[in-house]
C-alpha cells in the first residue's frame, strides 16, 4: 500500500472504470443501473457507479495508507490487454505477459467487492452465533475478536493485497475461454461481477471454491463479450473425447452424434482463442448469475432489465445479497 496523498482520488471503483465504460451508452456515454434492493432504475456517469468514497483507505499507526494507486496500476495494464480482446474478439493475440495480468486482474476483481467485504462480516456473525450456542464468552475465545467496521475494511484491503497472487495461480489454472452474446442479446455486469458456477454438487457443502473441481468463472468484459474460465479436468475429458471422435470420423468409424457439433465448436473455442457465439438460452444462464450473485446494482448498456425484474418476481431473494449459511 502506499501512504494517502493529493492525488489520491475521494472516489473509489470496486469496478473499473476501463469496464463500465465497455457499457456505456448515448452521447453522454451512461451507463443504465438497476437497484435490485429498491427495484428502480436510473442513468449514471462511470464515474459515479460502481464506487465508494475513500473505499480503500485505511489507516495503520496514525498514517493513512490507500490501496487504490497499486489498483490503478494493475488497471492500466489490464485495461491494454482487455482492449486487445476486444478489438480482435479472441484471446489468441495476448503475449504471456498481458495473459498473467490478466490472472492477476481477476483475481483482484474476486477479492476487491463489497461482496468480499461483506462476507468477512458474515463468517464474524456466524462464528459469533455458534460460540454463544455452545456456551462460549466472545472475549475469552483464543484468536477470535469481534471487529468493528473499520478493522473489516483493513482485514478486506489487507486480504485484496496478500491473496491477489495466490488466487491468480487458480485462474492460470482453468482453461480459459472467450465467448461472444448473440446478435439481439447483451452481457449484464454487476457490482460483484466475478461469478462462479459449479457443475459438480456437494450436497451440504459449499461448491463455488476456486480451486474445486467442475468450476466455472465469469467475467464480462464488454455488452458483447465476456470470458469463462472452467475447470481443467472437466474440459480436458471433453477435448479428450472430441479429438478421439474426429480421429475416428476422419476415417468413417464412427458416426456423428446429435449435439457432438456444439462440443466440437467449445474445443475450436479453447484451442484458437476464438470468440464462441452463445446461445440465447446461455447467455440468461450467465446474466442470472449476474442478478444472483450481486450484492446490489447491475448495469447494462441497453436499459434492458427484463430478465432482473422477472427474477425478483420468482425469486424474491435475489433482491438481496448474496449471504452465507451455516449448517
Amino acid at each position: 500500500m502506499r501512504p494517502i496523498d493529493s492525488s489520491t482520488p475521494k472516489k473509489q471503483h470496486y469496478v473499473p472504470q476501463f469496464i463500465l465504460k465497455n457499457f456505456v451508452t448515448g452521447k453522454k456515454k451512461r451507463v443504465h443501473v438497476f437497484d435490485k434492493q429498491r427495484r428502480m432504475t436510473y442513468a449514471s456517469s462511470v464515474r459515479d457507479a460502481a464506487c465508494e468514497t475513500r473505499y480503500y483507505n485505511v489507516e495503520i499507526d496514525g498514517d493513512g495508507y490507500t490501496l487504490e494507486g497499486k489498483l490503478s496500476s494493475l488497471e492500466g495494464i489490464a485495461a491494454n490487454a482487455v482492449k486487445k480482446i476486444i478489438a480482435h474478439e479472441t484471446l489468441a493475440g495476448l503475449d504471456a505477459k498481458e495473459l498473467s495480468f490478466f490472472h492477476l486482474f481477476c483475481a483482484v476483481q474476486l477479492l476487491r467487492t463489497e461482496t468480499q467485504r461483506h462476507l468477512g462480516k458474515q463468517i464474524q456473525e456466524l462464528t459469533a452465533t455458534w460460540l454463544d450456542k455452545h456456551g462460549y464468552r466472545i472475549g475469552e475465545v483464543e484468536n477470535f475478536e469481534l471487529l468493528d467496521d473499520e478493522k473489516l475494511k483493513h482485514s478486506h484491503v489487507h486480504n485484496i493485497n496478500s491473496l491477489a497472487i495466490e488466487f491468480a495461480e487458480h485462474f492460470r489454472d482453468k482453461v480459459m475461454m472467450l465467448v461472444k452474446a448473440p446478435r439481439g442479446c447483451e452481457f449484464l455486469i454487476s457490482d460483484n461481477p466475478i461469478t462462479m458456477y459449479n457443475h459438480m454438487p456437494r450436497p451440504g457443502r459449499g461448491n463455488l471454491g476456486l480451486g474445486l473441481d467442475g468450476i466455472e468463472i465469469h467475467m464480462p468484459l464488454s455488452r458483447t463479450l465476456s470470458v469463462t474460465y472452467a475447470c481443467p479436468k472437466m474440459m480436458g475429458d471433453i477435448i479428450e473425447r472430441i479429438n478421439k471422435l474426429r480421429f475416428l470420423w476422419s476415417l468413417g468409424a464412427a458416426p456423428r452424434l446429435p449435439g457432438s457439433q456444439d462440443a466440437e465448436e467449445l474445443v475450436d473455442a479453447i484451442e484458437t482463442g476464438a470468440a464462441r457465439v452463445m446461445k440465447p438460452e446461455n447467455m440468461d444462464f450467465l446474466n442470472s448469475l449476474q442478478v444472483i450473485q450481486s450484492s446490489r446494482f447491475l448495469y447494462s448498456s441497453d436499459g434492458n432489465f427484463s430478465l432482473i425484474e422477472d427474477m425478483l418476481r420468482t425469486n424474491p431473494e435475489c433482491q438481496f445479497a448474496p449471504r452465507m449459511e451455516s449448517n
